[in-house]
């Protein structure tokens, strides 16, 4: 994604965008917090291979995780990339303390919880660990890299199929990210922001909080969708004329470490729209023309549906890696679904 692209994200945050950092901090925003994020470029020359892929980002703000968030916490945000043709994943997770000691209480914790970090240079930030670690998947050896600048702590995870990355190459890594957070943070002047309209999004109501929106690539949507095989969708899609999606990001009432992920095309034509319903959602409308299914092999809750020019898909999925979606996903969800399809169609 080019730096352009990355600027229109921040067109989004809707109503996390006027979150601030304590008295004490950086007055940084979450709008620049996600600015500062790598983008698909910058991991792809950093990590030297073309076929990484960025997902869409979480917006990791109140109520989400309520019950397990830290009280110092103030907000924070994770982006995802993915390596094609591999098991490989590449996460950066951003998370903004109240104050520059609960951020460092937060490093001495995973310290205690880790053990002694492996290595604490190259030097990065004010304060930096390394850790070395076994997986189970198709890439398991995982580099993870903790930086504290200030009240904030990134944490770097990088999953790789042939072995831990040097220190060396870890270093660079955590130097560019960190560079992009300090360039943020240091701005003199805050961001412009455009507000996502909120009525191409699912409507307010009982079941779910919205955390944040933001346009992106859309092949950020095939990621999210978890298609297999993501790069010929992505030229069909790009020929279509569809490059970019609209992303909502909320979290379940019901289940406070359920995310709901929300994604709205818009296609040139109703005709269009159907198409991409009958290619794309593997199933067929029920009578309410809505696609649904729990996808086992991922544990998550999608659905499907078409409202005139629009595609539209939900997601209901867990903020725990490998933990399957819960059952009060889905009474909520249906009804969100319904309400959004009606409120498209005007």
């Amino acid at each position: 994604m080019s730096r352009p692209l990355a600027l229109l994200v921040l067109a989004a945050i809707a109503v996390v965008s006027c979150t601030r950092l304590g008295s004490s901090s950086s007055n940084a925003q979450l709008a620049d917090i996600l600015a500062a994020g790598p983008t698909v470029t910058d991991v792809r020359s950093m990590l030297g291979d073309s076929n990484w892929w960025q997902g869409p980002p979480s917006f990791e703000v109140r109520p989400l995780n309520a019950e397990t968030t830290l009280r110092t916490e103030r907000f924070g945000i994770a982006q995802q990339f993915i390596h094609i043709g591999t098991a490989e994943g590449f996460l950066v997770q951003y998370t903004v303390y109240e104050t520059t000691t609960a951020a460092t209480t937060r490093m001495t914790d995973l310290q205690n919880e880790l053990g002694t970090a492996q290595a604490t240079s190259p030097k990065v930030g004010d304060q930096v660990m390394y850790y070395g670690e076994a997986g189970i998947s198709g890439a398991p050896y995982l580099a993870r890299t903790f930086v504290r600048l200030g009240e904030i702590v990134v944490e770097i995870t990088w999953a790789r199929k042939d072995g831990v990355a040097s220190l060396t190459q870890l270093g660079k890594n955590a130097t560019k990210i960190v560079d992009g957070l300090k360039k943020a943070i240091a701005a003199k002047t805050q961001h412009s922001l455009q507000v996502v309209d909120q009525k191409v999004l699912p409507p307010p109501g009982l079941d779910i909080t919205f955390l944040g929106a933001a346009p992106l690539p859309i092949e950020a949507f095939l990621v999210m969708a978890n298609y297999a095989i993501p790069g010929p969708l992505a030229k069909e899609l790009h020929t279509n004329g569809i490059d970019t999606f609209v992303f909502g990001d909320y979290v379940l009432n019901a289940d406070t470490h359920m995310e709901v992920r929300a994604a709205l095309m818009t296609f040139a034509s109703p005709a269009d729209a159907t198409s991409w319903l009958g290619s794309y959602s593997g199933g067929q409308p029920d009578q309410s023309g809505v696609v649904s299914s729990y996808v086992d092999a991922i544990g998550e809750y999608q659905y499907f549906f078409t409202s005139g020019v629009h595609g539209a898909m939900l997601v209901c999925r867990s903020t725990v890696p490998g933990e399957a979606a819960s059952r009060a996903c889905e009474q909520p969800l249906s009804r969100t679904v319904i309400s959004w399809r009606q409120g498209l169609a005007g």
